[in-house]
């Protein structure tokens, strides 16, 4: 486990490819969710990272969050009580 994984509180930057635990601490979903998002190909996880650790970009993160809030938004009714 990487110094960044290690911390509690938020770190200065984040990198801009993590392992697991680090995505899961940079996007707040739950393993659930991550697991759905690797289902659909939204994020992929490679065996990159120091001694052959799985890891995923930073980019493919912000993306699937992007989708996770903006089905939300559009799912939503906003309406004027009609």
């Amino acid at each position: 486990m990487g110094a960044a994984e290690k911390l509690d509180g938020t770190i200065p930057f984040w990198p801009a490819a993590m392992t697991r635990p680090m995505a899961l601490a940079y996007t707040s979903v739950s393993e659930a969710q991550m697991r759905q998002w690797e289902r659909e190909g939204t994020v992929r996880f490679r065996a990159r990272g120091p001694n052959g650790s799985m890891i995923t970009e930073r980019a493919q993160l912000d993306e699937a969050l992007r989708k996770l809030f903006g089905e939300v938004a559009e799912d939503m009714d906003f309406g004027d009580g009609d």
